[in-house]
């Protein structure tokens, strides 16, 4: 009668060299050599990894032209250039005001991007309006140009010029 520590061949079972501690220090091995190696590419590579979306106004540097053909259109007072979707509609504004008005980056808040892509279109989280939301593109840091409804009209010559 075999014992039962008795392996096949009539050796000890318990003498048979099964090989469980370096497999696990392989995987070990393996999974920290994987780890260190993932962090060095994130560490070289960090622009990869690592960006900042504000909902606020904070960090954008698309400034809106106020002159010289950085605008949307060849008139933003009498054409409606800044056109953008909000709830599934098209809003389509007139520029309100002829220099950019104060406004703090913090309380600006992103709305959506205007059609061409080029500017993020912000309403102020802190202001209530009594005319409706107005909405503002960033002209420098703290300064917006405020748009919404039409308030400039052509003059009667210019519109028998066209």
């Amino acid at each position: 009668m075999k014992a039962v520590t008795e392996g096949r061949g009539g050796e000890a079972g318990a003498n048979v060299i099964r090989d469980t501690p370096g497999r696990l220090l392989m995987a070990w091995a393996l999974l920290f050599s994987s780890l260190v190696l993932l962090s060095w590419r994130v560490h070289v590579h960090r622009a990869e990894y690592d960006w900042l979306e504000y909902p606020t106004a904070l960090g954008d540097r698309s400034y809106y032209g106020t002159g010289g053909g950085g605008g949307l259109g060849a008139n933003d007072f009498f054409e409606a250039n800044l056109k953008f979707e909000m709830d599934g509609n098209e809003v389509a504004l007139f520029r309100r005001l002829h220099q950019p008005t104060r406004r703090r980056d913090v309380s600006m808040r992103k709305v959506a991007r205007e059609e061409s892509g080029r500017f993020y279109v912000y309403t102020d989280g802190a202001a209530e309006e009594q005319d409706g939301p107005r909405y503002y593109l960033k002209a420098g840091e703290d300064r917006y140009v405020a748009f919404g409804e039409r308030i400039f009209y052509p003059t009667f010559e210019e519109t028998l010029k066209k």
